[in-house]
């Protein structure tokens, strides 16, 4: 539900689905010809709707289809889809049910009229509120921020409460997940009660750890009545949300900072207004000299692996500006959801040429410290940590991922290749940033963008990615569905090195949990758990993906067991919200470096082409 972006002066709010009662079904648009109909089952590419507000009129709602069309009603009733917001028909007033029961009423602004199902077609010509429920099609992990004061929401008392506590969310105790039940399986029933959907609208929060949020403040391990709340919003520039319980009172911040609800509170007021803002990005760094940034006497890298989990001066959080020459990541996930993407999709290349290192520009960042200080980056001198609320040009810089480099040699040997790559951080007058050995970071008289540039050791550091993520959701916007195990009848094991394994695709409306394992070399492993065995995501040489069992599980420490470049990927972060995932595995006979990619119909494989296309681009 965070503002993902502006559109023709429109505001993105969120994305959601239309859950037709009694049917069960979703609201549709169909491909050809702009059908709308309730047949879907499933939260797909035809049943998500984007609702826009317009900063100038914060009144209503719009809403957009796959396509980039909008819903439009005339005075007549009839609903079209149309390709630009032309007037006030296409403007929705969402009414949420008194009853909290988590359903909503569309009502043309224009006209007064509600959408409903007629039977037969969608019409805009209930002239009583017609109830349809509810699912949110945004990526499910958030941090749940508190409006009024500003502050962010924790598990917190031995994971037994949810807390607002801090401005600035640093521990995986911040990661929350919003869950809603599974939709039922499509089998042909033809109703469902107006409980049922209620149900279905209604929304879970749930800790890292697996526990959910109860009416009472208590975090308890299982879903029911009291653990499920009814989401309500308003339109407008800035996102306000309130929470309700089963009898229709709000979610507050109690004494202490305590998420709960206060019996008698039915109006919001400022302690029952949130916001979800998308998680945060927190890394570790480590250069050449094997030390890790640390910012305890000075930013330098000179700490070592075993000090880091002592010093929390360690761990920054890696804070993406727009701008910059990186790839427009919104802009092409936007562009894969249009017809001409399905048979054409946007493709795009790698920076730097054959003849040096070919690499990939990500746009602006910062690097920002536990205290709120940002790194700076000087045109001369050493970096260090810059006042705070400085906004220096030395404290923005670009990211460049470089798939491989040649590592110096000891003693004048002659040094090998480096497969697992790492970062070059370049400044805003285009030179690249290195390290010096004893630790001192500093700007460099080398441009990136001279032909025939290959980075140097000093240059290339080593990003651990997602240190406040435990675990994950791998969502792709091209298939709108998310990586996880093959549901199939037992014709979905193959065979790998590993011995049997299960495939996985890209086809499941339902969340995954995958758990992180960062390794010291900057990749990351990807397990799971089904029923009491850890499974491992692991890559073949014939460009496929499976899940193979593992011996060990992601909390047990790194030993030669796990490791094989079959079962490594690093985490190329792109943006805030998006990344690709290149796998440590070479394909095809090709030295090029291979991405984890995605089709529309949600198969996925390993590409190592060099051509960037949607189908690259995962939310995490």
């Amino acid at each position: 539900m965070q503002n993902a972006g502006k559109e023709n002066n429109l505001i993105e709010f969120t994305k959601i689905g239309l859950i037709h009662s009694p049917s069960g079904r979703l609201l549709t648009s169909e491909t050809f010809q702009g059908a709308l109909n309730v047949q879907g089952v499933s939260l797909k590419r035809k049943q998500i709707w984007t609702l826009y507000t317009e900063p100038s009129k914060p009144t209503a709602f719009l809403l957009r289809n796959h396509q980039g069309n909008f819903l439009s009603a005339d005075d007549n009733g009839k609903v079209s889809l149309v390709p630009e917001k032309s007037g006030g028909e296409e403007r929705f007033i969402i009414h949420f049910d008194p009853k909290a029961s988590g359903e909503i009423a569309l009502q043309s602004e224009a006209h007064g009229f509600f959408l409903h199902w007629s039977g037969r077609e969608i019409r805009c010509f209930s002239k009583e509120p017609v109830w349809w429920g509810i699912r949110l099609a945004m990526h499910p992990q958030i941090h749940l921020r508190c409006v009024n004061r500003n502050n962010y929401v924790r598990s917190a008392k031995k994971d037994s409460e949810l807390r607002v506590v801090t401005k600035m969310p640093y521990s995986p105790k911040f990661l929350l997940w919003v869950q809603q039940l599974p939709l039922p399986a499509a089998s042909g029933q033809s109703s469902c009660s107006k409980e049922e959907v209620a149900r279905l609208s209604r929304v879970a929060l749930r800790t890292q750890s697996g526990r959910y949020l109860h009416a009472s403040g208590k975090l308890v391990d299982g879903i029911d009545n009291a653990t499920l709340f009814a989401v309500s919003f308003k339109p407008g520039a800035s996102q306000k949300l309130m929470f309700q319980d089963e009898d229709g009172q709000y979610l507050t911040v109690g004494t202490g900072g305590v998420l709960q609800i206060k019996m008698g509170v039915r109006e919001p007021r400022r302690e029952e207004i949130f916001a979800f803002d998308t998680p945060s990005i927190q890394v570790r760094l480590w250069a050449f000299n094997n030390k890790f940034a640390c910012n305890k006497h000075g930013l330098t890298f000179s700490t070592t692996m075993g000090e880091t989990e002592e010093q929390k001066g360690t761990v920054y959080q890696l804070e993406y500006l727009s701008g910059g020459r990186g790839l427009n990541m919104n802009a092409i996930v936007s562009a894969s959801a249009t017809p001409s993407a399905d048979s054409s999709p946007a493709a795009f290349g790698f920076d730097g040429t054959e003849e040096g290192t070919q690499y990939l520009t990500t746009g602006l960042w910062r690097l920002r410290a536990q205290d709120g200080r940002l790194w700076q980056i000087p045109a001369s001198g050493c970096a260090d940590l810059a006042p705070k609320d400085c906004n220096d040009p030395a404290t923005t810089f670009e990211i460049l991922y470089v798939p491989s480099y040649h590592e110096d040699g000891d003693g004048g040997s002659k040094g090998k290749t480096n497969p697992y790559g790492g970062i070059v951080i370049r400044t805003s007058d285009g030179r690249s940033a290195a390290v010096k050995p004893l630790g001192a970071l500093s700007v460099t008289d080398r441009l990136p963008d001279t032909v025939g540039w290959t980075p140097t050791s000093p240059e290339v550091l080593h990003l651990l990615p997602m240190i406040n993520r435990t675990s994950v959701a791998i969502y792709s916007p091209l298939a709108c569905a998310y990586l996880a195990p093959t549901i199939s009848s037992g014709s979905n094991a193959r065979r790998t090195s590993f011995g049997t394994s299960s495939a996985v695709d890209c086809t499941s409306c339902v969340p995954q949990q995958w758990y992180l394992k960062n390794l010291i070399n900057g990749a990351v492993q990807f397990f799971t758990n089904i029923g009491n065995d850890w499974m491992i995501l692991c890559a073949t040489s014939q460009s496929n993906l499976a899940l193979a069992a593992s011996q060990t599980g992601p909390d047990e420490a790194e030993d030669s067991r796990g490791a094989s470049p079959e079962t490594e990927f690093v985490i190329c972060v792109t943006d805030d919200k998006f990344a690709f995932l290149r796998s440590l595995l070479y394909v095809g006979g090709q030295r090029k470096p291979a991405y984890l990619t995605a089709n529309l119909q949600g198969g996925i494989k390993l590409d190592g082409s060099g051509v960037i296309t949607p189908g690259y681009i995962w939310q995490l």
